[in-house]
C-alpha cells in the first residue's frame, strides 16, 4: 500500500507539472499543431538536424549550418506579416559574403492558396531591399505539412493551365518550393534511423496524433516515451510536457492526464514510474544544492517559470504563456 500512494503520489506531481501549463479546465491552444511545430523546428539544433537529412544532396555542400540564426521578420521589413507558425532563418553561402534566407511555411491543412502566399512573402521582402539599395535576398521556400492524408502540393506552376505553351514560362513569376510531407498516409517519409532524438520524437509525435487505431496509437505512444526516456533530464522534462500537452490537445477525447494513462496501460508503467523517479530526484538534487524543500519544489514556480522561459524562447505568444503558466505578464516579460 506504502509503495502504491508513492507511486500514486509522484504521478500527481508530474502531473501538475504538466496540468497547471492550461490556467483553465477546457482551454485549448488555438493553433496546436502551429505552436508544436514551432516549439520544435524553432530551435537551432532540431532545424539542422531536419534540413542535414531532408535537404537535396545538391543544396548540403552549399550552406554553412552553424552560421544559422532566426530572423524577425520585422527586420527584413516592417510590412512582412508571416503566419504563426512560419519561421524564418537566415545561413551563410559556404565560401561567399551572401546570406540566404529559409522561409519555412507549415500547414497542418490542404491550403491551395500556399503558393501565392509565400510569393507575396517572397516580394515583400525584395520590395524591401530594392528600397534599401541592395541586392534581392537569395530565398529558399519551403512547405513542411502535416495531417491525416497525403496532400499533393501544386507548384506555383501547376496551377497555370496544362495546355500553356513551355515557350511562356520562362517569362512568368514563377518559383519551385521544397515540400515536405509527412501525413500520417505517408508515415514511411520518417527516417528513424538518421535522425537525432529531438526530431524523431517530433516527427513520430505529428504522425501518430493522426493514427486511426486506437491500439496502434497506444504502441506509438508509449514508444515515444521509451526513446524520450533516454535523454538527459532537463531535457526530457520540457519534450516532455510539451509532447503530453499536444497530443492531449489534439487527439480526440484525450487529455494529459488521459495520455499518461494511456501509456501506462500500454505497458508502460515502468517507463513512466521511471520519469516520474528522474523528476522526483532532479527536485532533490536541486534541493540539496539551494536549500529548497522538495515539495516547494513540485510544481510550484521554479517549475512555471522554467516552462515559461522556454516558451518565450520557442516564440510563444505572451498571452498563451500566462494561459498555460498562470503566470503574469509582468513575471514572463522579466524571464
Amino acid at each position: 500500500m506504502e509503495k502504491q500512494s508513492q507511486n500514486e503520489n509522484r504521478e500527481s506531481h508530474l502531473e501538475q507539472d504538466i496540468g497547471k501549463i492550461k490556467a483553465k479546465k477546457g482551454q485549448e491552444l488555438s493553433q496546436p499543431h502551429d505552436l508544436f511545430f514551432k516549439a520544435n523546428m524553432g530551435q537551432k539544433e532540431v532545424l539542422t538536424d531536419f534540413l542535414e537529412n531532408y535537404l537535396p544532396a545538391e543544396l548540403q555542400p552549399i550552406l554553412q549550418y552553424r552560421s544559422l540564426i532566426p530572423v524577425e521578420p520585422k527586420t527584413i521589413s516592417p510590412k512582412l506579416k508571416l503566419g504563426e507558425a512560419d519561421l524564418l532563418f537566415r545561413f551563410q553561402l559556404q565560401d561567399l559574403n551572401y546570406y540566404l534566407l529559409l522561409l519555412m511555411e507549415h500547414k497542418s491543412y490542404e491550403d491551395r492558396y500556399t503558393p501565392i502566399q509565400i510569393l507575396r512573402y517572397i516580394s515583400e521582402i525584395w520590395h524591401h531591399d530594392l528600397a534599401q539599395n541592395h541586392s534581392l535576398s537569395p530565398i529558399l521556400p519551403l512547405v513542411f505539412h502535416q495531417g491525416k492524408k497525403r496532400w499533393q502540393y501544386l507548384q506555383l506552376k501547376d496551377h497555370l493551365p496544362k495546355e500553356l505553351p513551355a515557350a511562356l514560362l520562362p517569362y512568368l513569376p514563377l518559383y519551385q518550393a521544397l515540400y515536405y510531407d509527412f501525413s500520417w498516409e505517408n508515415a514511411g517519409v520518417l527516417k528513424s534511423g538518421d535522425l537525432g532524438t529531438e526530431l524523431y520524437i517530433y516527427l513520430k509525435t505529428i504522425i501518430s496524433v493522426y493514427e486511426p487505431e486506437e491500439k496502434a496509437f497506444k504502441e506509438q505512444t508509449l514508444k515515444i516515451f521509451q526513446i524520450m526516456n533516454q535523454l538527459e533530464i532537463d531535457t526530457l522534462v520540457e519534450i516532455a510536457t510539451k509532447t503530453i500537452t499536444y497530443l492531449g490537445t489534439t487527439r480526440k477525447g484525450c487529455s494529459e492526464e488521459k495520455i499518461i494513462e494511456l501509456i501506462k496501460q500500454s505497458g508502460g508503467e515502468k517507463t513512466m514510474e521511471s520519469i516520474f523517479d528522474r523528476v522526483e530526484q532532479r527536485g532533490v538534487t536541486i534541493g540539496k544544492q539551494e536549500g529548497i524543500t522538495i515539495g516547494e519544489l513540485r510544481g510550484e514556480r521554479r517549475e512555471k517559470l522554467a516552462i515559461a522561459f522556454k516558451m518565450k524562447k520557442d516564440g510563444f505568444p505572451i498571452e498563451k504563456i500566462m494561459e498555460y503558466t498562470g503566470l503574469s505578464q509582468e513575471e514572463i516579460m522579466d524571464l
